[in-house]
């Protein structure tokens, strides 16, 4: 039973979150193509997808014709939720307090080489 529940949630899962399901959406790609060649008998079907996907479409009023092609438009989203299951235990807090004074920066490290700042000077006004 649980081999078959997760089944079924991996099909819910995969058809509504990947592409695959522009697959399904081949067979309107060739109706369109034909109803493109009945028109001009000189088209390609390279030049087909080249008109509806990488070119400028004519203005032949099948606008919603063509966003019906797959790979058009997307039509779907992707929802993530984590749920991270963390074991929660008592635990202490050390301080340490540091009494001697270390030097982070030195002289050296700040000294500024004035042909340099000539490259960065704001514009004046």
């Amino acid at each position: 039973m649980k081999k078959c529940c997760l089944l079924i949630l991996t099909i819910l899962i995969v058809q509504n979150n990947c592409f695959f399901g522009q697959f399904v959406k081949v067979p309107t790609l060739v109706k369109h193509f034909v109803e493109h060649q009945q028109r001009d008998t000189s088209i390609t079907f390279y030049d087909f997808l080249a008109l509806h996907y990488w070119g400028h479409d004519l203005n032949d009023n099948d606008q919603d014709r063509d966003m019906q092609l797959p790979f058009k438009k997307i039509d779907h989203s992707t929802y993530q939720l984590v749920l991270p299951f963390i074991n929660v235990t008592h635990q202490t807090v050390s301080t340490y307090s540091f009494t001697s004074k270390l030097s982070i920066f030195d002289k050296e490290i700040l000294y500024q080489n004035p042909q340099f700042g000539d490259l960065f000077r704001p514009p004046i006004a």
